[in-house]
């Protein structure tokens, strides 16, 4: 089981309607889903990613798992001649509480990224991406790439620091990722 959403990147440079999440883009939700068919183990709560950590992770460790999703960004980010993502604490401490709040919820929806970057000052652009899944770390990385949205928020150049957290959810995890820039 795999289920993500995206949330295109949010600045504080170009102010949101009232009532809206402060994207800078918009994208068709029914393209940020991806459905493989690849079922593995693995999970966990994001922190500085150990480089060589392997894509393939299960779900039956929360930190490891989030430590291969921010491995596997950093992997897919050289292999397109960008520059590694840093780890954020600020970002870290958004997307704990993010996964946490979807836990128990049927759907993925994102909230407002405005309290992300208020929180996390100086940083003027953030984006999230999120995950349900069962699937390996790597299987995620690779539907992530495979959809729209998500590949623009992992190959953004206007992002420069990560947070990654996942979190149980019965049986999957749930990750978010919360990308900021300057």
């Amino acid at each position: 089981m795999l289920a993500l959403l995206a949330a295109p990147a949010c600045t504080t440079t170009s102010p949101a309607p009232a009532g809206t999440t402060g994207t800078t883009s918009t994208t068709d939700p029914g393209a940020d889903v991806a459905t493989p068919t690849s079922t593995p183990t693995g999970g966990a709560t994001g922190g500085a990613p150990d480089p060589a950590s392997p894509g393939d992770v299960g779900t039956d460790d929360p930190q490891a798992y989030a430590d291969a999703l921010f491995a596997g960004t950093n992997r897919v980010r050289a292999d397109e001649g960008l520059p590694a993502l840093t780890s954020s604490a600020c970002a870290l401490e958004a997307a704990t509480g993010r996964a946490q709040a979807l836990v128990g919820d049927p759907g993925l929806e994102h909230a407002p990224m405005d309290p992300v970057l208020a929180a996390c000052a100086p940083a003027t652009r953030a984006a999230e991406n999120l995950s349900r899944a069962s699937a390996s770390a790597g299987a995620v990385v690779d539907a992530w790439m495979d959809s729209p949205g998500h590949r623009a928020n992992l190959l953004s150049a206007e992002v420069t620091e990560l947070g990654v957290a996942c979190v149980p959810d019965g049986g999957p995890l749930v990750c978010s990722q919360i990308f900021l820039g300057p």
